[in-house]
């Protein structure tokens, strides 16, 4: 937002005096090129920070800092731009300038550490003196005089402190509040992260020492557009979080609690795993060999196979949505993720759907061809995106790797798969390739029936099996060492609530 302002109000502010400002002082008024070059660089910087951060390609630690980067240039920008306009005969006030108003709403608005605010917010106020010898020498001017330098620096440098001063407070008031928020028995503990369907944090029961992580959702995220369209959502939120809260799998994520916060955002309190989803294993650590990936698959069947008999179609299998995890004693243990916005395989009422007619959901890399065309799903929906998860898992490669979103979901629903075997270096038995590319198929009556008919198929082969409890445990001794030592302990708790925060 802050790159937008930027980059609109500076032509704004200059274009706007010309169109207000007679012509015959026009006429006088031959800005020097450095006024150009600070209107010019401040566009395209305030463009540049907003296009990096709608990218979402660095971290948000790292983002903040590229911000307070920003705002110091910003400042000189302003400061250049001013310098200029003195050296055109403009008024010196003595008082704050843009600068300082840039300054407070950087401090205001874009939150980072006492340290990091305070070295941006003084640098930026060092701005105005340094663009007024830059000015002077662009532009083949004499030098400014030295009380200058003090009637721009020190109005600056005061609403620098006094920002940085009330910016704490702001800061303060707004941890204190959000920690004291609580959903039912649980209270707000951490924030973990945010999304674009709302954030995760990490909870703590009242009574319990139990910890567990809640997902929260605006009711826009959902559907829900106004007031009519916020209740529907609301029963359906509530009809279907009491169907996945009856699921009993051990392989389905548990749900503690549901319900709706004061100021209208449904909210699930999970329990708190730690491990690694399959998108991030893949991506870390490459393929899977076959035997662990039929010990994966047949525990996501499992989860599957209980929904799609209760009459819940999950419409988002996906790797980001399967986490394997240490679970007490158990490694490799599979939980299947975000029950919450499910579908119920019978709504009912036509109002009570949460999607648009003939708008298709779910994750382009992973959806069924009637989904991307927008057909009524069941369960066999759920099958065919399991067959991509089994892809990915394989290969480390999506089924169809296509450019954009629409290129995506037409080839799923148009062209036909490329056996894995084909894709990657390891050895894949026919049984399992087979088994994947008929749950790949593009007619529904064309695939397996159940997931219960592929859990059985995976046992029979006798794969998930050889992928016994001390292969697991050395992997993950290896890989994801337990609390070893204090750096360690500190990754494996960041891993441990990755697959929470990614739900979102």
């Amino acid at each position: 937002m802050l790159g937008l302002l930027s980059a609109a109000a500076h032509p704004l502010f200059h274009y706007g005096t010309h169109a207000v400002l007679p012509d015959d002082i026009l006429q006088t008024m031959r800005m020097p090129p450095a006024y150009f070059v600070g209107i010019w660089a401040a566009i395209i910087c305030g463009l540049a920070i907003f296009a990096l951060t709608r990218s979402r390609k660095l971290k948000p630690d790292l983002m903040l800092d590229v911000g307070l980067i920003f705002e110091v240039v910003g400042a000189f920008c302003i400061g250049l731009i001013e310098a200029s306009t003195l050296s055109m005969g403009g008024h010196v006030d003595g008082g704050p300038s843009g600068i300082a108003l840039w300054i407070t709403l950087f401090v205001l608005v874009v939150p980072n550490t006492l340290a990091k605010t305070a070295l941006a917010a003084l640098a930026s106020a060092s701005m105005g003196p340094i663009a007024l010898v830059v000015a002077a020498y662009a532009n083949k001017q004499p030098a400014p005089p030295p009380f200058l330098f003090l009637l721009i620096s020190i109005p600056n440098l005061l609403i620098a402190a006094i920002a940085i001063i009330l910016s704490r407070f702001v800061y303060t008031l707004g941890t204190d509040v959000s920690r004291a928020r609580e959903m039912g028995s649980y209270k707000l503990v951490e924030l973990l992260g945010r999304g674009g369907m709302g954030e995760v944090w990490r909870a703590e029961h009242r009574l319990l020492a139990r910890p567990a992580a809640i997902k929260l959702i605006q009711p826009e995220m959902l559907g829900g557009s106004d007031s009519k369209a916020t209740t529907i959502v609301k029963r359906r939120f509530e009809r279907e979080a009491q169907a996945t809260a009856m699921l009993s799998s051990p392989h389905t994520i548990d749900l503690y609690d549901f319900g709706v916060a004061e100021d209208g955002a449904f909210y699930y309190v999970m329990e708190l795993l730690q491990g690694v989803d399959l998108q991030t294993l893949v991506e870390k650590y490459g393929p899977v060999p076959s035997d662990r990936a039929g010990h994966i698959l047949r525990q996501v069947c499992s989860s599957l196979e209980e929904a799609h008999h209760s009459g819940l179609v999950h419409r988002d299998i996906k790797p980001a949505n399967i986490y394997t995890c240490r679970y007490g004693l158990e490694y490799d243990f599979v939980k299947v993720l975000d029950f919450g916005i499910v579908k119920s395989a019978e709504d009912l009422t036509g109002l009570t759907k949460l999607t648009n007619t003939n708008v298709a959901t779910g994750t382009p890399g992973f959806m069924a061809p009637e989904m991307a065309l927008g057909n009524d799903v069941d369960g066999r929906a759920d099958i065919y995106a399991l067959g991509c998860v089994a892809y990915w898992l394989l290969t480390g490669k999506l089924v169809f790797e296509e450019q954009t979103f629409i290129a995506t979901i037409l080839a799923h629903a148009q062209k036909a798969p490329v056996p894995p075997s084909k894709r990657t270096e390891l050895a894949i038995p026919p049984q399992i390739e087979k088994l994947v590319m008929w749950c790949l198929e593009k007619e529904p009556r064309h695939r397996p029936s159940s997931a219960g008919e592929i859990r059985r198929a995976l046992s029979q082969f006798a794969l998930a099996d050889s992928w016994t409890t001390e292969k697991a445990e050395k992997w993950w001794k290896l890989h994801m060492p337990e609390k070893t030592v204090a750096g360690v302990e500190i990754d494996l708790k960041e891993r441990g609530l990755q697959a929470n925060v990614q739900q979102i």
